[in-house]
């Protein structure tokens, strides 16, 4: 139930832009799409408020962020090698089916090129970086002056930002590759890699295998992971499971940035279930045009299968 209840409003909002992007004028259409880069900056940093909320109010932070962090940097690194390594098996067998043009090779990009080049993406992560960052600094300012603002919650314009989703989907057309095998190995990937990091992630923290694993195994949902890992195993496994999913998410948000038009498999694969609905927006914004349907597919699945481990590995 807990699933039908958190998919169904994004499916909804979804619907809702895809039947709005058919319907209305294109001159509409293009003024709302404008409008999804500010609204993912706001949303940002009311994520940024929600987490320094998260931390200030949690019991033994230090050793929280330390094994966070550690779990983190196994569910990304190893799934994103994974997609790496199949990534380029299936170009050198692409490569031995075509035939090389020895005259097609590019010109060299001079150091300062490159630079010109990298600065637009890296300049794009660190605003987002800042607005997480402004998010949980405005809290512990809040709670420093014993004063709150009535800020809405980022869910609200998450929903919003699917809807205008939606309506740039609504100019994709659908076909049968959004369920072949190239589509469906990047969440396969996802998947065995994560559970490759949290095994390796339980022998660095020195943790209990199984929670690490349920920890590992949530793909991104903290919404979902926070609740179900902390009812199981107390307060503090929640706040680490909360806090392992939202920099699972900023790392990928990072890579959405950096490496989204050149590797957008990796940028997609690393934001597990949220590239369905938190960091949709994102791949839209950084991406090619054609990963959107990955990132749907793949954010899809890890979304089914998130409460599925989590409930093997807590059972």
């Amino acid at each position: 139930m807990n699933i039908l209840n958190a998919l169904w409003p994004i499916l909804l909002a979804l619907l809702a832009g895809v039947a709005f992007g058919r319907l209305a004028p294109a001159p509409v259409n293009r003024r709302l799409i404008g409008l999804i880069a500010p609204l993912i900056w706001l949303m940002l940093f009311l994520i940024g408020h929600e987490f320094g909320e998260i931390l200030l109010s949690a019991r033994a932070v230090g050793q929280i962020l330390r094994n966070a962090v550690i779990i983190t940097l196994c569910v990304t690194l190893i799934p994103s090698v994974l997609i790496f390594l199949s990534m380029q098996l299936l170009r050198q067998r692409r490569a031995r089916l075509s035939v090389v043009n020895p005259a097609g090779n590019t010109a060299r990009l001079s150091f300062g090129q490159r630079l010109r080049q990298a600065w637009p993406p890296l300049r794009e992560a660190l605003i987002a970086l800042g607005m997480v960052a402004g998010g949980a600094l405005l809290f512990l300012l809040e709670s420093w002056l014993d004063f709150h603002l009535p800020l809405p919650s980022s869910g609200t314009f998450l929903l919003l930002l699917i809807g205008m989703v939606g309506i740039d989907l609504a100019q994709i057309r659908l076909s049968r590759q959004w369920l072949s095998i190239s589509m469906l190995a990047v969440p396969a990937l996802v998947v065995v890699g994560s559970l490759l990091g949290g095994m390796l992630a339980a022998s660095l923290t020195g943790e209990p295998l199984r929670p690490v694993m349920a920890v590992s195994t949530a793909f991104g949902w903290f919404s979902l992971s926070s609740v179900l890992i902390g009812d199981a195993l107390g307060q503090s496994w929640g706040t680490l499971a909360l806090s392992v999913d939202l920099f699972r998410e900023l790392v990928a948000i990072l890579l959405m940035y950096v490496i989204g038009q050149r590797w957008p498999e990796i940028a997609i694969g690393t934001g597990g279930a949220t590239t369905m609905d938190t960091t949709l927006p994102i791949v839209k914004q950084t991406c090619p045009p054609a990963a959107l349907p990955l990132a749907l597919v793949s954010g899809f699945f890890l979304t089914l299968l998130a409460p599925i481990t989590m409930n093997l590995f807590l059972a």
